[in-house]
């Protein structure tokens, strides 16, 4: 691919910059070449005025006709230019050179005619049809008393002014051949520095597909090249951390599956086989039963999990009231908070009603009480507050229980994270609560923020938007 992009602007450049070269070269030739005509033209215009004044003498009778002569011969040797005079008739009557044989000639050219009323004209190609050399002809009236009397006809073989514009030709296009040659190398290398960390970014993609994502491309370039290359690390740094995670969510969601289908398959085989008396049965089936639960919970965790990274977790925001769903929530554990003998103490700010999902809502009502209950100690307390802040409903949840190590408190956002590992309290739960506290709650574009310390308790903090009529 990077030889192909090379390649390909290679010959983009390639053919801009000859079309550039041909273009100008074109345009160059027709403007120096229409500069160098007009120019002999107004020469020759010049010296046919001063013809004018030698041919007004002559005819005046203050030079001769030999003198005119001589003086036609000096400019025709100076400037390579035949000259002709004519009467008003369009005879010749006057050569510069030894072409005698065009005395007494008439001239039948329409254009060459229009001189003797009083036009000044310029031909380019045969004058005539005996003529084997392209001319530059120019032609001028001669007056007298105001009146045309006579005129000037000069004839100038192209072949001179075309030579001069040959060679001016033959130096352009060398210049040129040598600048496209240093244009050529230039763009050679230019294609292959912008190439070349395109090739490099293939090699990594290459690379990334394959697993590695331990590929990095040094920054060389600055601009737009340079921030798609530092991009490109990061992505791939990301996307190591991603895969990293990923199979450490593997692993840990097999393990998370493979205990409890263990514990089922060996007492449930027990049963079977009959190494479970019958008596006990109904303990096991409950255990059995406690399990499926369990996995029943964490599979459907996985797949809000899911959800909510593919971006497609259904957040219905309504208003409700943010202390009724707190006492509905704790009617679910009724049963435990009696058994376990927890105080709760309750502190709800009067009619607080939040824009929110509510089922979401109370799913991290749900994992936030049950992560308390589990991690109780001796007189356990559980205290839930709310207020109002600004435009916002503070909701606090507390516990007495056995609190997190300050190193490991913003681990619990994580899938699976415990930070004993050895301990086995949470058996019952998927590891996936907070995790889902903490995904719900961004969803909704609010925080959450928690502060424990070990054997004091753990404080749950986060905040909702208030309805607006409240």
């Amino acid at each position: 691919m990077g030889n192909t992009v090379f390649k390909k602007l290679l010959y983009f450049y390639f053919v801009i910059i000859l079309l550039s070269f041909l273009i100008l070269g074109i345009a160059f030739s027709q403007l120096f070449s229409s500069y160098y005509f007009n120019r002999q033209e107004k020469v020759l215009l010049n010296e046919g005025k001063k013809i004018n004044y030698l041919v007004i003498d002559y005819l005046n009778n203050d030079i001769t006709n030999e003198r005119l002569k001589l003086e036609l011969q000096a400019v025709e040797k100076f400037l390579n230019t035949r000259i002709w005079i004519i009467n008003k008739q369009g005879i010749i009557y006057g050569v510069s050179g030894d072409d005698e044989e065009w005395i007494g000639k008439q001239i039948t050219a329409t254009e060459m005619l229009q001189v003797l009323e009083g036009k000044i004209i310029t031909k380019k190609g045969m004058y005539h049809e005996n003529e084997t050399v392209p001319l530059l002809t120019v032609g001028m009236p001669i007056y007298i008393n105001g009146e045309v009397s006579n005129a000037i006809i000069m004839h100038t073989p192209l072949y001179e002014v075309t030579n001069v514009i040959g060679e001016v030709h033959k130096m352009v296009i060398i210049s040129m051949s040598i600048t496209f040659v240093g244009a050529f190398i230039l763009l050679w290398i230019v294609s292959k520095k912008i190439s070349y960390p395109l090739k490099r970014l293939v090699i990594g993609a290459e690379k990334i597909s394959y697993g590695d994502f331990s590929y990095r491309i040094e920054i060389e370039e600055e601009g737009e090249v340079g921030k798609v290359i530092d991009t490109f690390n990061k992505m791939t740094e990301k996307l190591g951390e991603i895969e990293k995670n990923r199979k450490s969510f593997i692993s840990a969601v097999a393990h998370e599956l493979r205990s409890p289908l263990t514990l089922i398959k060996g007492f449930a085989q027990g049963m079977v086989d009959g190494t479970i008396e019958e008596r006990d049965h109904p303990k096991y089936l409950d255990i059995i039963l406690r399990e499926t639960r369990r996995l029943n919970a964490l599979i459907t965790n996985l797949l809000d999990i899911q959800r909510m990274e593919s971006g497609k977790y259904p957040i219905n925001k309504s208003e409700f009231n943010m202390n009724e769903l707190i006492s509905r929530t704790l009617i679910r554990y009724e049963e435990e908070i009696e058994k376990n003998n927890i105080e709760v103490q309750l502190d709800l700010e009067d009619n607080i009603y939040v824009c929110a999902d509510k089922d979401s809502i109370q799913q991290v009502l749900i994992n936030l009480v049950d992560n308390a209950i589990k991690f109780m100690k001796e007189d356990p307390v559980l205290t839930i507050k709310t207020k109002k802040k600004g435009n916002k409903c503070k909701v606090i949840i507390r516990d007495n229980g056995i609190g997190i190590s300050k190193e490991n408190i913003q681990n619990i956002w994580e899938e699976f994270y415990k930070e004993d590992k050895s301990r086995n309290r949470n058996k019952k739960g998927t590891g996936l609560g907070l995790h889902i506290v903490k995904k719900i709650i961004d969803i909704h574009n609010e925080k959450i923020e928690i502060k424990s310390e070990v054997g004091v308790g753990t404080y749950f903090v986060f905040y909702l938007q208030l309805h607006k009529n409240n």
